[in-house]
This record gives structure tokens, C-alpha cells and sequence, in this order.
């Protein structure tokens, strides 16, 4: 357990790894060195790049020959298209288009050809060309023997097995041939005594935090451990597989995981002890990534990408095949889980620790010299009560072996180990606020800088005991290993190091530069200075050897090229383990991971998420420099303060209804949309209110408002249904995606034109401001800032986005307002604007124009009008497709048809509107809303402080048995109408009574259609799964990035057309779902 000469806390590490490191992921450091600019973000470009390049040469080769051999004149006839084949060639090396069969075309060029040598070199390079299309070995194998990383890192190379295997030993970069006699160097304690103990502690010059070294300590922990009883053996794997989170061997991982068929590891567990010595912020990250593993095994159950996997509490206990069921479900989701759990590692690594080494401030390696004076006095502390306050002077090997050896006896069961004074809750997890604390500190506190005589004098042995590993490998001296790498060697120790003290007291122990030893010459190397491009500013023959290193480790990892896929990690693991370039912290990975491991105890602009690995005083100054320091927060992320859950019917209906509860979302509202007039977010409570009742006033104002509004929608859905309609085989049989090309539009249109006057591209309107696609988009973006629980790594770039928005549609919808000098609305203006607006085409007067003057009537401004506008055009739109997506997929299963014999018939008006409150009790388009309370009250069971907020479970609520009996089953006789909940979306800006008639006249016009039924396979099933990981909502969808959204993407019907094409459309068309 101790740590050793292979401790990622000591500087012993670098050298081990510069020059005794693996030769899987290093067949030498200066080839490493060739490879660095090759590496991308997404490792798998690196795989194919020399490979692509290969082809383009092999290509350009033919042509060049070809060029040569008609200089020398054309052997035979050549065919005008393979003309144009090699023409395409050479404008697109990279991407020929094969239907210009150019391979054909040159092979029977060359069957026409001479014999001779220019045939033959021809021959060979087209021989080549199609040789080099696949790789030679092949990089990976199919099964599931090769799918998964091994606990002891073996088969990573599938053509060397044990290549990079726990158990094997180091390897040697770079030969001693300078002789180092181990009886003519200097006493390593007098050594660190000289030129390495700490005379006195530097900031780091970069700004960096004791933060960024503990991560980097994880780093090299997970390629070192090194044999207590053989120090020529690395016990863990060469590889970046997170070993010590899963431990290097199969015994040490099954001891954290569960193994009950959803591939969990215990709460908040790792496997590797040694990191129990290091400071506390290194296992909090470790804690983290086992969170974030437990993320992704519940999140790969829930999306079950390929159908296999079951619910293991639904697999009877009695099942004879159950242990095999979940045993093999169990081995899936925990492999793929820490595929995708080691792929957001490296991201972290690309994203976080190259940028701090490049100078990005994010991440790097941890040496002694470097450890923070909060670190240091922690170690003190450690080693005080290890070694019972003996002076550190006196501390021997043979001291620091049996403190190691006694610590590992006691140190019990994996899963009850603890963080320094991080105690274990009652579930056996940490607490988040203290895991927070841990990892804030460590960012407050800033690094030391890189520096001769910057080692702590606590770390006397470690330093010790990596000296004297050093020379018992024979490692050879500074200057061999900057040969090596390409390097200029020092003439003199004022060349190595300018500072006279430093110089004189290493020439006086060593004698001659050329006798420095690479440890010690690495640690007391005069550092570079703070430059761009250079953020680790460690000493200069350092900097040279991390970079590489780091991108060896990756690139020789099959799982970072040629396994790194969607297949493996699955389509939605993949797109999760990204990095967002654009993204907040220049696209840290480590801000998410803290988001995602401590939720709300991180905010989602606050440079302690966003750069880690820098302290806030020193991120404040680059930001500034930068011109973005206006987007973050500087100040310690406080404390969130708790959610409370309303659940219960009444609890729920009060929460609602009390005028001593309001909507919390006009904070976030007034930072975007200014002024007044959003009616569905106000700061004034009061004033929102009765702006929504006038809208909805105004709207339903003519006589059959309601029933004008409600026909509207249904004309809009036959229309969609028909025109968005394909055919394939069958002709008589229909198909269309209804939740991407009908429902979610049909509400659109209605808004678009009748509300907010803006007319969408269509192909018969291709002048029209937006396409259905995007307008639809640019809702989705707004209602879900402003009214979902969003991610809160996205927060800050979908704030930008939602300003654009914003800002657009008012914008358009002012530009329909033309108004008076005064700012106000003149009815003159408004008809003329409406009468421009509309002039393209031929339709009925518009219901804008009594709307929007009545608005002016009440002495609105155009301001506003426009905020009214835009409100009810966010609010009855994308909420609205969703609650039409539900209620169709509800009806469409044979469980739930909908009885309706007589469409026409007005009295089934009432039944219609039944079976839509039913459908969305049962399956409402979200789960609930969030209010916060005005004054210290109780509700029910639940004791609410002032300002304290409350998700309120309407999903929930609506199914009590008690309100609601036999809850899952639709009863159209149920009681009046109030006994419904609603929520904040259509039902409120429109209105309850008039959000079911339009979604039951849209129902009723998807029924009318003949022989209604879902579509074949997959594509007639909504896309969705069950989630718990936000409040608000019940489902989840994929996006078309594969990443989770809130909003529906696809469910195909089929419906049947008469012989002559037309749509059937009898009296019992409602009763058609499948």
C-alpha cells in the first residue's frame, strides 16, 4: 500500500517513465516525438492518419507514372472517361469517386502496356496501392474476447498479448554508455539535502493549483506500479485504463464491483490503496470517475441500444436461466461502461492536462517540487502519525517497507475505506458537500513552482529511495538522455543551471557535467519560463520528454485507435465521452465530470468548474486578457440549497394553486428576454397572470374562438399527415414519420402564422424567414432553458444560443409591427403590416390582427406586444408537439384505442377531450414544474423555508389511486375536469380548455386516416427510455448526435390508401390503431 519508487508523488517517476518506460506504448521516445502532431481529440484520426496519407501517395504515384509514360507516347487508344476518372483523381486524392473507375481504367491501360520497367514499377505500385487498403496485421478482431480491456491490460495488442500486461518489466529507452559507477556518486541524502530539500516556497508563474498535480498523480498511477518484491516489475498495465479505479488484476476488480446484472461498482469505491498516502483530492477525483462509471452502466440500461438487456428485477427468481442471463448482461454493460469511463479519461487528458502543458491552463504531471504548502503540511501530518513523529532524518527503507507493509494489513474491506477525515454515510457513500470542499480547497491552493531545492523536506526518503532505484537500474546520466531526444548536451553546470549556488554545489558532488545523474539533473534543471505554449514551465529537459510520452500512452492503446468506435462504446457512450472544443473551459472534460459526480455543487459558470486545474486569482487575470471574463464566476461556488419533491396529490394541487408559490423562472427569463410582456416568466407574478388571461381573452374572443383554433389544427394535421406521406413497396400503403414530420410541426405552423406573422420557408414559399426544422429548433432551444432541468456542462453554450434566438425572433415579429413615432401601435400601421405580411398568400382574414389590437387597446408598446408574442409562441408550440406525440403513441397501442363511432357527431366532442385528459394523465409530456415558495410554510409533510424551491410531481400526483382509481387505466367517467393537474406549457398559456380541444381534434384527424398502425419493426416504436436523472423529466430521446434530449425525434405509422390513392376516410376511422 505504501508508496514506492513508483509513486506518481515522487520525481523517481519521470525518470522511470523517460527512460526505463514500457515498450508497448514507446518503442523509443524520439519516434514518439515524429508521431505527436498526427494525435487528434477523438484518438481514432491518429489511427487512420499515416494510413490515409499512404493512400494518397500510392495515387499520386500512379498519375506521375501514367504522366510518364504519355510524355513517351499512349500505347493504345484511351476511352474519354478515363480521361475524366484521372482528372478526378487528382483533384480529390483522398476521396476518389470510384464510379469513375479509374482502378479500371488503369488496369487495362496496363494490360495494353509493353513489357519493360516502367510496367512493372506500375504494377507494383497499383499491387501496393490495393495491398495498403487494409492493414497489415489487422488492428483488431471481432468477439467479445477483444471488445473489452482486460483487469491485467493483456490482448491490448491482439498480435502480442502480453504486450503492456501487468507483471512484466520495465523497459529500457535509452543505454548508459557513459559509466556510472554507483561507488563514485554522491550519498543521495546529501544529494537531496544539497540541491533538492525546499529553501522556500514560489507560486507556480502559470497560476497552476495543487489540483492540477493530483490529477496528474492519477495519471501516472494508473502506468505505474512497481513490485515490492521485484523493483524491475510494473505490476499494473502500461495502458490508460483507469487501473487504479478498477484495479490491475482480476482479484482487485472483483472486489468494487456488484455483479447484480446492471454492471455497477460499489458506491464510491476504487481498487489501488497506494493512493490513500497521497492527498485527499487525488482519491475525490478517483471517487468521481467511479460515479461517472455507475452514470454510464444506469444510463447504458436504460438506452439498451440493442434491445438485450432486461431489467434484472424483472427476471423471476425461480427462472432456471436467470443466473446466465445476468451474468452475461452483467459482463456487457460493466465492459462497455468502463470502455466509454477510461475514453472520457483520455478526453481529460487531451482536453486538460495537454492544455496546461501547452500553456491552456488546465492539467499536469506532480513532482515533489511542485506540491502546494496545504499539501505539504498534510503530508507532514501523515507521516507524523505513520511514523509516530520520528524526524524525518532518521527515517530509513527498511522504516518506510514495514509502515507499508502494516498499513496494507489493516486497511479492510475495499468498500469501507475512507478519504483522509472523509467519513462514509449510511448508503456507505461520501457526502458531496465534503467531496466538494476537498476538491475546492485543492484549486484555491496554488502549486509551487518547478525549482532546484523545491522538494519538501518531509519527502526526504521518498527522494531518497528514487535515487537510489535510478542507479540500481543503471539509468543513464542527463546529458545521454538529451542525446537522445535530440538535444543539444550541456557544456557546464552553468548551462544547466545559470544559478552560481545550484551550479557550484552539483559540480562539487558530481565532478564533470557529463557525471550528472538524469534524476537528480531533471529535478534541479533551471525551469523555463512562463511563455506562450509553455503552461508547465518545468525544467527544460522535462518539457521536452511529457509531451510525448503522454501521446504515446494513447496512441499505443488499440481502445484509443482502432476500437475506439461507436460499436463498442455504443452510439450514445461514444458521443457522451467526447470533448466540446467550443465547449466552457476551452472544452474541459473535467468540468463535466464535476457537474455530472456533484451535482449543484459546482455552478455552471464558475472557473473552479471550468479550470480546475488553475487557481481562480490567476484565471481571472487570463480571462480578463482574453476579453471573457464577463462569462464566468470567480467567486467559491456556495451551497446550492435543496430541492424539495411534492408527490402526493393534495401536496401537489396546493403547490399549484397557491398564491404563496411562483414560477422561479423569470431569473433566468430576465436575462435574456428584456422588459416586460413574457408572460409565462415574470418577475411581477401578478402582472404575468393578467397578461395571459388577455392573451387568451383575445385569442378566444370571436364567437367558436376555441372551436376556430382547435379546426385550425386539425386542417394542419391532415395536410402534414398527406403531404409528409411516402410510399415503398405497397402502394396502397402510406407511411410518415408523425413525431418528426407532422406533430411537432402542427403547432408551428398554427403560431408561426396566426400569432408571431412569420412565414416559414416551405417549397411553396421559398421565401419564407425559417424552415419548419429550424423554428422548431429555436423553441426547443428556448423552452428548454427556460423551462426543462438542462445538463449544466451545456447551460452556458445554450444561453448563447438562446440569446441569438431571442433576439431573431423579436426582431421578425417587431418588423410585422410597424409602429408610430410614439412606440405605440396605430391600427392604420397594423393593417398595412399585416396586409404586406400576408400578401403571398390567398387566406381567410387573419386572427392576428383583432389579437394584436386588442393588445394596443390596453396600451401596450410594441416592446411589449412583441414579449406577449413571443411567450405565446414559445408556450403553445414544442411543449404542445410533445403532449401530441404522447397522446397518439398512447392511442396507437392496442390497449388504449379510442372508441369513437360517430367523429361528426358534437357529443363525442366531450368523449375526444375525455380520452386526452386520460392519455396525458397517464403519460404526460414532462414529469413536473419547479415553484418556489414566498413565506416559511408547511405543505403536508413538507417543512418549505421562504426562497426554498420545490419540484412539484404532477406525472406523480396524477396517479393516485385515491383521486384516481385503477390510475393506469383510461376511464372516461372519471370526475370533472379539475381533478386534471397541469403544468406550465400549453395548458397555461393557452388555457386548459382549449389545449384539449386542439389536442383532440388532432387526435381525431390521425384517426380518420384508414388502417392506422404503427410502423414496421423499430421505426413504429418512440424512440424513448425511462430516465431518473432529471427532475422534470420521464423520457429521453436521441438526438441526432446521439445525445440525450427532452424532446421527440421519431415513430413512423402506416395508413392504407384506396386503389385510386386517395385517403379512406369512413365513420369508424377513429377506432383504427394498431
Amino acid at each position: 500500500m505504501a508508496a514506492t519508487t513508483s509513486s506518481s508523488y515522487m520525481p523517481s517517476n519521470f525518470v522511470q517513465r523517460a527512460s526505463v518506460s514500457r515498450a508497448v506504448y514507446r518503442p523509443g521516445l524520439g519516434r514518439a516525438y515524429i508521431e505527436t502532431s498526427m494525435v487528434d481529440q477523438s484518438f481514432s484520426g491518429s489511427a487512420n492518419a499515416l494510413g490515409e496519407q499512404d493512400h494518397s501517395e500510392g495515387v499520386s504515384k500512379i498519375i506521375e507514372d501514367l504522366r510518364e509514360q504519355i510524355k513517351k507516347g499512349l500505347p493504345t487508344y484511351i476511352e474519354p472517361s478515363a480521361i475524366a476518372a484521372v482528372v478526378d483523381a487528382i483533384g480529390h486524392l483522398n476521396s476518389m469517386d470510384d464510379r469513375k473507375m479509374l482502378l479500371e481504367h488503369v488496369l487495362t491501360f496496363l494490360s495494353h502496356m509493353p513489357k519493360g520497367a516502367l510496367l512493372t514499377r506500375l504494377e507494383n505500385q497499383v499491387i501496393k496501392l490495393l495491398y495498403d487498403d487494409l492493414a497489415h496485421p489487422s488492428a483488431t478482431y471481432l468477439g467479445n474476447q477483444y471488445a473489452y480491456r482486460l483487469p491485467d491490460g493483456s490482448h491490448n495488442n491482439i498480435n502480442d498479448p502480453n504486450m503492456g500486461k501487468a507483471g512484466t518489466p520495465y523497459a529500457r529507452s535509452v543505454q548508459q554508455t557513459h559509466a556510472l559507477p554507483r561507488n563514485n556518486l554522491p550519498d543521495a541524502g546529501l544529494v537531496f539535502d544539497t540541491l533538492l530539500k525546499r529553501d522556500g516556497f514560489v507560486k507556480h508563474p502559470a497560476g497552476l493549483s495543487s489540483m492540477m498535480f493530483s490529477f496528474a498523480a492519477l495519471v501516472i498511477h494508473t502506468v505505474f506500479r512497481t513490485s515490492h518484491h521485484d523493483v524491475n516489475i510494473n505490476e499494473t498495465s502500461s495502458y490508460v485504463d483507469l487501473s487504479p479505479l478498477y484495479g490491475h488484476n482480476e482479484m482487485a476488480l472483483n472486489k468494487i464491483r456488484v455483479r447484480d446484472g446492471r454492471g455497477l461498482l460499489y458506491p464510491d469505491t476504487f481498487a489501488e490503496d497506494r493512493l490513500l498516502l497521497l492527498p485527499p483530492a487525488v482519491c475525490v477525483l478517483l471517487v468521481l470517475f467511479s460515479r461517472n462509471h455507475n452514470y454510464i452502466a444506469r444510463k447504458l440500461l436504460e438506452i439498451n441500444e440493442r434491445g438485450t438487456y432486461v431489467d434484472p428485477d424483472t427476471i423471476a427468481v425461480d427462472d432456471p436461466n436467470r443466473l446466465q442471463k445476468l451474468n452475461t448482461q452483467e459482463e456487457d454493460i460493466f465492459n462497455t461502461a468502463r470502455l466509454i469511463n477510461c475514453a472520457w479519461f483520455g478526453s481529460a487528458i487531451f482536453a486538460d492536462y495537454f492544455g496546461s502543458i501547452l500553456g491552456l491552463f488546465n492539467c499536469l504531471y506532480r513532482w515533489h517540487a511542485t506540491t502546494s504548502v496545504e499539501d505539504e503540511k498534510w503530508v507532514e501530518q501523515l507521516m507524523g502519525h505513520i511514523f509516530h513523529d520520528k524526524p524525518v532524518e532518521d527515517l530509513t527503507v527498511e522504516d518506510f517497507k514495514a509502515a507499508a507493509k502494516k498499513i496494507q494489513a489493516e486497511e479492510g474491506d475495499v468498500t469501507r475505506w475512507t478519504i483522509g477525515k472523509l467519513k462514509r454515510q449510511a448508503d456507505n457513500t461520501f457526502n458531496d458537500k465534503d467531496l466538494a470542499n476537498v476538491l475546492k480547497d485543492a484549486m484555491e491552493h496554488p502549486a509551487s513552482a518547478f525549482k532546484a531545492r523545491g522538494t519538501p523536506h518531509v519527502m526526504r526518503l521518498h527522494e531518497i529511495m528514487g535515487i537510489e532505484s535510478n542507479r540500481r537500474w543503471g539509468v543513464c546520466s542527463l546529458n545521454e538522455f538529451r542525446k537522445f531526444l535530440g538535444l543539444k548536451p550541456y557544456a557546464s553546470f552553468l548551462e544547466w543551471n545559470p544559478n552560481p549556488e545550484i551550479a557550484d554545489a552539483a559540480e562539487r558532488l558530481y565532478g564533470d557535467i557529463e557525471n550528472l545523474e538524469l534524476y537528480v539533473g531533471l529535478q534541479a534543471e533551471e525551469a523555463k519560463p512562463l511563455v506562450d505554449g509553455a503552461g508547465l514551465c518545468p525544467g527544460y529537459t522535462i518539457s521536452r520528454a511529457i509531451l510525448s510520452d503522454a501521446i504515446a500512452l494513447t496512441r499505443g492503446d488499440r481502445f484509443f485507435t482502432a476500437d475506439y468506435t461507436p460499436f463498442n462504446m455504443t452510439a450514445w457512450g461514444f458521443a457522451d465521452c467526447q470533448r466540446n472544443a467550443e465547449g466552457p473551459g476551452n472544452g474541459s472534460v473535467l468540468g463535466r465530470l464535476l457537474l455530472r459526480g456533484l451535482p449543484g455543487e459546482f455552478s455552471q459558470n464558475s472557473t473552479y468548474t471550468w479550470f480546475p486545474l488553475q487557481t481562480p486569482e490567476s484565471m481571472k487575470g487570463f480571462l480578463m486578457k482574453l476579453g471573457t471574463a464577463d462569462k464566468y464566476d470567480f467567486a467559491r461556488p456556495s451551497d446550492p440549497g435543496s430541492v424539495v419533491m411534492a408527490k402526493e396529490y393534495r401536496d401537489v394541487e396546493l403547490v399549484l394553486k397557491s398564491k404563496e408559490f411562483k414560477a422561479p423562472y423569470a431569473s433566468t427569463v430576465a436575462g435574456i428576454v428584456h422588459g416586460p410582456g413574457f408572460f409565462l416568466a415574470s418577475d411581477d407574478v401578478a402582472r404575468g397572470e393578467r397578461d395571459q388571461r388577455e392573451v387568451l381573452r383575445v385569442l378566444t374572443a370571436s364567437p367558436q374562438g376555441e372551436d376556430k383554433i382547435a379546426q385550425e389544427f386539425y386542417n394542419n394535421t391532415r395536410a402534414l399527415m398527406s403531404s409528409k406521406s411516402y410510399s415503398l413497396t405497397d402502394r396502397t400503403k402510406r407511411n410518415v414519420d408523425i413525431a418528426r414530420d407532422v406533430l411537432k410541426y402542427v403547432p408551428l405552423h398554427w403560431a408561426a402564422s396566426e400569432i408571431a406573422g412569420l412565414q416559414l420557408k416551405t417549397s411553396k414559399h421559398s421565401l419564407g424567414i425559417y424552415t419548419e426544422a429550424e423554428l422548431y429548433e429555436m423553441l426547443t432551444d428556448i423552452y428548454t432553458l427556460f423551462f426543462l432541468d438542462v445538463d449544466p456542462s451545456k447551460v452556458m453554450n445554450l444561453t448563447e444560443k438562446v440569446k441569438e434566438h431571442v433576439n431573431e425572433l423579436q426582431h421578425h415579429i417587431k418588423a410585422a409591427l410597424v409602429v408610430n413615432a410614439g412606440g405605440r401601435l396605430s391600427i392604420a400601421s397594423l393593417v398595412g403590416s399585416l396586409q404586406q405580411l400576408f400578401s403571398t398568400t390567398k387566406q381567410k382574414k387573419n386572427a392576428r390582427l383583432p389579437f394584436a389590437q386588442s393588445l394596443f387597446e390596453r396600451g401596450a408598446t410594441a416592446d411589449e406586444v412583441t414579449n406577449n408574442i413571443l411567450a405565446l409562441l414559445v408556450g403553445s408550440t414544442v411543449e404542445l408537439a410533445q403532449t401530441l406525440t404522447n397522446v397518439v403513441n398512447f392511442y396507437l397501442d392496442d390497449a388504449n384505442p379510442p372508441q369513437l363511432t360517430d367523429p361528426e357527431n358534437p357529443k363525442n366532442a366531450t368523449v375526444l377531450e375525455s380520452y386526452v385528459r386520460e392519455a396525458l394523465r397517464i403519460d404526460p409530456a414532462f414529469r413536473g414544474v419547479y415553484r418556489e415558495s414566498l413565506v416559511d410554510q408547511t405543505v403536508g409533510n413538507l417543512s418549505l423555508k421562504a426562497g426554498q424551491r420545490v419540484f412539484v410531481d404532477i406525472a406523480n400526483a396524477n396517479l393516485d389511486p385515491d383521486v384516481s382509481p385503477n390510475p393506469q387505466t383510461v376511464d372516461l367517467t372519471r370526475g370533472p375536469k379539475e381533478i386534471y393537474l397541469n403544468g406550465d406549457g400549453a395548458a397555461r398559456c393557452l388555457g386548459d380548455q382549449l389545449t384539449t380541444k386542439i389536442v383532440g381534434q388532432v387526435l381525431k384527424a390521425v384517426s380518420e386516416f384508414n388502417g392506422l398502425t404503427r410502423g414496421p419493426g423499430p421505426s413504429g416504436k418512440l424512440k424513448r427510455y425511462k430516465t431518473t436523472a432529471e427532475n422534470t423529466l420521464r423520457y429521453e430521446y436521441l438526438g441526432s448526435d446521439q445525445l440525450p434530449t427532452a424532446w421527440a425525434t421519431s415513430m413512423v405509422v402506416q395508413y392504407t390508401v384506396s386503389q385510386g390513392g386517395a385517403v379512406q376516410n369512413g365513420a369508424n376511422a377513429g377506432a383504427t390503431a394498431a
